[in-house]
């Protein structure tokens, strides 16, 4: 009658830790380590609403979401962009998702969304909104437009430091 006993005993305590692991189980989705970028053309729709999808896109994926002004005749965002290969800059840009607009192709449209052309490439974070924080970080947090310069102020800002 013991072994019985000790029995019953073994199968209500594997059903109990395989209830408390069903409570403890992480349901959010894991954050993803590559960097997503889009970029967000006029022939779209309205920036508003088109903003207010990715950063949904991205909250869905638990990357956050950052607004990117860039132009095609900005040589500084060219560095950046050329530079996105080197495992510095994919480090720092972890967990990210890029929303990027041409600021010659959106032009007054930006004023809409609240933020300023003025200094590019700039990225900005947004909030659950499609809003921008008040965080922002442009060229000027780092000298030389070169990986050993920009990963390390970029990888600051996108983690929120």
């Amino acid at each position: 009658m013991s072994s019985c006993h000790d029995a019953l005993m073994r199968k209500h305590l594997a059903v109990a830790v395989l209830l408390l692991a069903g409570c403890t189980k992480n349901t959010a989705p894991p954050i993803e380590l590559a960097p997503t970028a889009v970029r967000l053309k006029p022939a779209q729709g309205a920036l508003e609403t088109l903003l207010i999808a990715e950063v949904t896109k991205a909250r869905a994926r638990n990357l956050r979401p950052f607004l990117e002004l860039r132009a095609e005749w900005c040589d500084p965002c060219k560095d950046l962009e050329a530079s996105m290969g080197d495992a510095r800059m994919t480090d720092a840009f972890v967990g990210t998702y890029l929303i990027s607009l041409d600021i010659d192709e959106w032009g007054d449209k930006l004023k809409a969304v609240d933020v300023d052309p003025s200094s590019i490439p700039v990225f900005y974070e947004l909030d659950a909104q499609a809003k921008p924080t008040g965080r922002k970080i442009d060229g000027g947090a780092w000298a030389e437009n070169i990986p050993a310069n920009m990963a390390p102020p970029l990888k600051a800002f996108f983690a929120g430091r």
